[in-house]
């Protein structure tokens, strides 16, 4: 009966090996950076958002259970034209008050063509609408201890009602914003 028990026990660790668990990670705030490009006039203007966080779990080798969130202080973005900046919080754009936070929760992270290229899927959440995105990166640096990633998405800001009234239309503030990132993290 002994011989039988570790002969199941055994056939079950064979057919089903111990899958450790992904490495979590805790963003390195004053080493990270997100930041936004849009076009006014046909000028570039950048801004930044000063207070974010990350929930990262990242492993290449178990991408099917790596995944991400992050949140944005809404109210944190800056921007260096003082105009703009007062602007970008009102209900017409950020809508600051109303809606303090950006969440993008990611649902599948997959490998992308080129070295440590990778693509994370997910819903990014602004204003209160909830739009699919695809955030592309590339891990610059990853061992033990700590990673560092760079990457970027284009957003339509009319799909998420960023830009009310005079300023729906794109002819003087253009629809596509780049945003980028990087993401300094330490293992915890």
């Amino acid at each position: 009966m002994r011989k039988t028990l570790i002969a199941a026990a055994s056939f079950f660790l064979l057919a089903f090996p111990a899958v450790a668990e992904v490495p979590a990670y805790t963003l390195v705030k004053d080493k990270s950076v997100l930041k936004f490009i849009a076009t006014q006039n046909g000028a570039p203007v950048e801004g930044q958002f000063r207070d974010f966080t990350a929930d990262i779990r990242f492993d290449p080798s178990q991408l099917e259970q790596s995944g991400v969130t992050v949140e944005v202080a809404t109210g944190s973005v800056t921007v260096a034209n003082e105009d703009i900046a007062q602007n970008v919080k009102t209900s017409d754009w950020l809508s600051v008050e109303a809606f303090p936070k950006a969440v993008f929760t990611s649902r599948k992270i997959s490998r992308a063509p080129g070295a440590d290229h990778y693509r994370a899927d997910g819903d990014l959440t602004l204003r209160g609408k909830s739009v699919p995105v695809t955030l592309d990166f590339q891990i610059e640096h990853l061992d033990t201890h700590s990673a560092i990633a760079n990457g970027s998405v284009m957003l339509r800001r009319n799909d998420f009602g960023v830009g009310q009234g005079e300023w729906a239309q794109a002819d003087v503030i253009k629809n596509d914003v780049r945003v980028e990132f990087r993401v300094v993290a330490e293992k915890k």
